[in-house]
């Protein structure tokens, strides 16, 4: 069975990431969703383009967050001012290519496995980019 994964942020670094995805694995389900819908139409027929953050989320094992801040991995999340993340994330694997800073990025774990989650940032490397890291972290695991 190939692996479900839906990302969500489809700017620069998740087209990268997605289009890495699918020449690595052509039999990939994947699915993907920005709040400007028009970022997924090159993905039409390769992809399923989700309507929503939440229908991501139910669609997939795997989620690639390729968000560009905090705020926007809170609200995909439904992580409100308590910190708690309210989203359906249980059994889930969240893969952060563009996690927040350190002691954000630790809370934001522990908020995720308080919901049944596990979370791992992506850190940069200077010689490859979040497609690369993205197959590697999925495709070859530690």
């Amino acid at each position: 069975m190939s692996p479900r994964i839906s990302i969500v942020g489809m700017g620069n670094t998740g087209t990268l990431a997605a289009r890495r995805l699918l020449e690595a694995e052509p039999d990939i389900a994947l699915t993907v969703y920005d709040i400007d819908p028009e970022r997924c139409e090159d993905f039409r027929g390769s992809a399923t383009l989700a309507t929503s953050a939440r229908e991501a989320l139910a669609e997939s094992d795997t989620i690639v967050l390729a968000l560009p801040r905090e705020r926007e991995i809170d609200r995909t999340l439904e992580r409100f001012s308590d910190g708690e993340v309210t989203a359906l994330v249980a059994g889930k694997q969240i893969i952060d290519l563009a996690p927040p800073p350190a002691e954000q990025a630790r809370r934001l774990g522990l908020a995720i496995a308080g919901a049944g989650g596990r979370y791992t940032p992506v850190l940069s490397g200077a010689s490859e980019d979040a497609g690369a890291r993205l197959v590697k972290v999925l495709l070859c695991p530690a």
